[in-house]
């Protein structure tokens, strides 16, 4: 069968491809987990204040390490769908937040956390990809 693709040959890598988006995805969240917990942890409980979720503290270290232990799983490929899924929902509520309110996340776009929650959903379709844990059997 012809297909009207460039490269028809890549198809057979595509668990590479899955691969490539679950860790730099992961990445990006122990990134941003790192942010908020070290230099930018008085800016999140001033976020959590603003959006008058108290205590303010404790939001700050929930969301946080929810950021490090997902991003964590992503890179290793453990229990990737639940990690994915808690992060698209974060990141929903995020690009919800920075419409609403842009001043409140000065430091990313509302693209950005769209971006990211995609992302993430797209792994609850495509599995974990090559190298993972959570491989199936």
């Amino acid at each position: 069968m012809q297909t009207v693709s460039l490269f028809p040959a890549f198809f057979d890598y595509q668990m590479l491809g899955v691969f490539l988006l679950r860790v730099v995805l992961g990445f990006i969240f122990v990134s941003l987990w790192y942010k908020q917990a070290t230099s930018e942890k008085s800016e999140q409980i001033h976020f959590y204040e603003k959006l008058g979720l108290r205590p303010a503290k404790v939001f700050a270290t929930v969301i946080s390490s929810l950021l490090g232990i997902a991003g964590a799983l992503l890179v290793v490929g453990f229990y990737t769908q639940g990690a994915a899924i808690a992060m698209g929902a974060i990141m929903m509520i995020m690009s919800l937040i920075k419409w609403r309110k842009p001043s409140a996340l000065p430091h990313n776009t509302t693209e950005f956390y769209i971006l990211l929650a995609v992302a993430s959903f797209s792994l609850l379709f495509f599995g974990a990809g090559a190298f993972a844990v959570d491989l199936p059997l």
